[in-house]
């Protein structure tokens, strides 16, 4: 019995997936947990930092996502008024920007591209 490989673009967007998915859900965690402490201006860097991980493992795309869907969690469930996407404090939206700006810049900065992900496979399968 033989089973059909998947395409790479498939897995490809099948690893974007479930690193967008892991930060979701360490954001979401993260949010629940620490909402209404002290903490809660930690929380974008805390997030940053699993991003920054995430797509080291995943890839350029997953830090995008990752960062893009952690702020909006951020922004609904921890900072006031809390169930809406709009965010009162200056110092909240700073921090929520700063998780912006540093999850995607810096996804780009060291996460290294497909391509040469790709050819230090074949180079080890040599």
């Amino acid at each position: 019995m033989r089973f059909r490989v998947p395409s790479s673009k498939l897995l490809a967007l099948l690893d974007t997936a479930i690193g967008t998915l892991l930060c979701a859900s360490v954001a979401l965690i993260l949010a629940l947990v620490f909402n209404q402490t002290r903490l809660e201006f930690a929380l974008p860097l805390i997030c940053l930092a699993v991003v920054l991980a995430v797509a080291a493992r995943f890839g350029v795309a997953t830090g995008v996502l990752g960062s893009i869907v952690s702020a909006f969690l951020f922004a609904y469930f921890v900072y006031s008024p809390e169930g809406s996407f709009h965010i009162a404090s200056p110092d909240a939206r700073a921090n929520v920007s700063w998780l912006l700006l540093g999850g995607i810049s810096l996804s780009f900065l060291f996460t290294p591209r497909r391509d040469q992900v790709e050819e230090q496979e074949q180079n080890r399968q040599r």
